[in-house]
């Protein structure tokens, strides 16, 4: 099952300063067909969630305290 988490980013000064990550999410499962969903539709999750953007992946990836990204 996909794991949602939030990789908070250095202020400055922007809207979002955070990104979504989401990982464990096999390729052409139903997270992935709603992400080509989005891209088809223009209507992406980061817009409508405040994120800077939102990144997804097939592997396990964490995201540490300090905000490292280990894999």
């Amino acid at each position: 099952m996909p794991r949602l988490q939030i990789l908070r980013l250095p202020d400055g000064g922007g809207e979002s300063p955070f990104v979504l990550v989401i990982d464990q999410a096999p390729l052409g499962g139903p997270l992935y067909r709603r992400f080509a969903q989005d891209i088809d539709l223009n209507d992406s999750i980061a817009a409508r969630t405040g994120a800077r953007a939102v990144l997804v992946f097939e592997d396990t990836i964490d995201i540490l305290a300090n905000g490292e990204v280990t894999r």
